[in-house]
């Protein structure tokens, strides 16, 4: 594994840098990080978005206020990393997580994922329990393409899945751009549930939640809570909040909730 770094790289604190990383099969991951002190944050996107995001762009703002390592990524077949985001699945996403983390920072770390980055930042988090000091979830979707997709297929839907290998989706964010769906999506996404059984982390957990959020069912932060293993878990619902949770207040209530979660890690 090769990591080609751009030349905008600066290893000083509060100076971002960015590069790719190429994953074994070629693939290229397209990150930007901050140098500086730990614990620091991983920000973990949402499915069909990008590390380009407010919240990202929000929480990166308060890491470089703050002189602390910071690093946002964008997954196989997403904004600038290589590869057909039909493609794409769950674990292979899991997996550029863990590589990324894993070769890009150093020390403890606190996953912040939104949407399927809750979900990626889960199964990061099982495989690098001694890194991860702490998670943010915002409006995790764990299971989402079991629970949120399958289930809710029609019988033509399902058929035309499975024959076909793809099925297309209606975008509400962008109607002329419908998502592609691919048979390898839903079959890998069993490989990887989470809601099924106990999930063996220990560190503090905060789940930020809408509920008004018309994607994933604010009760979803509720069986999150019950199967995660930790005692320091705390769900905050937001009565107004749709799903992307990014207006004005919604990212002074990210960064507040990763901010004291960080002095609370210091602290112990």
């Amino acid at each position: 594994m090769t990591n080609n770094l751009d030349d905008n790289l600066d290893p000083k604190a509060g100076q971002a840098g960015g590069g790719t990383l190429t994953r074994p099969d070629g693939a290229t991951i397209a990150y930007r990080r901050l140098e500086g002190k730990t614990p620091g944050v991983v920000f973990l996107h949402g499915y069909h978005s990008d590390m380009e995001g407010t919240k990202a762009l929000a929480l990166e703002e308060m890491c470089r206020a703050a002189g602390r390592a910071f690093l946002r990524f964008d997954y196989f077949g997403h904004g600038k990393s290589s590869g057909d985001v039909a493609h794409g699945t769950v674990g292979r996403w899991a997996a550029d997580a863990v590589a990324v983390i894993g070769r890009l920072t150093e020390g403890p770390q606190i996953l912040v994922g939104s949407s399927l980055g809750g979900w990626v930042a889960l199964l990061a988090a099982l495989e690098l329990r001694d890194r991860v000091a702490g998670l943010v979830g915002v409006a995790a979707a764990p299971d989402f393409t079991e629970d949120l997709m399958w289930q809710d297929f029609s019988f033509e839907q399902r058929r035309t899945l499975m024959e076909t290998g793809e099925l297309e989706l209606p975008n509400c964010y962008e109607p002329d751009n419908p998502w592609r769906i691919h048979r390898s999506l839903i079959e890998d996404g069993r490989n990887h549930l989470l809601l099924r059984d106990l999930i063996q982390l220990h560190c503090p957990v905060r789940l930020i939640q809408g509920q008004k959020d018309e994607d994933v069912p604010w009760e979803t932060a509720l069986r999150l809570a019950d199967c995660l293993a930790s005692e320091h878990v705390e769900i905050i619902l937001v009565k107004d909040g749709d799903h992307r949770l990014s207006r004005d207040c919604d990212l002074v209530r990210l960064t507040n909730v990763v901010s004291a979660m960080l002095g609370a890690i210091q602290e112990s």
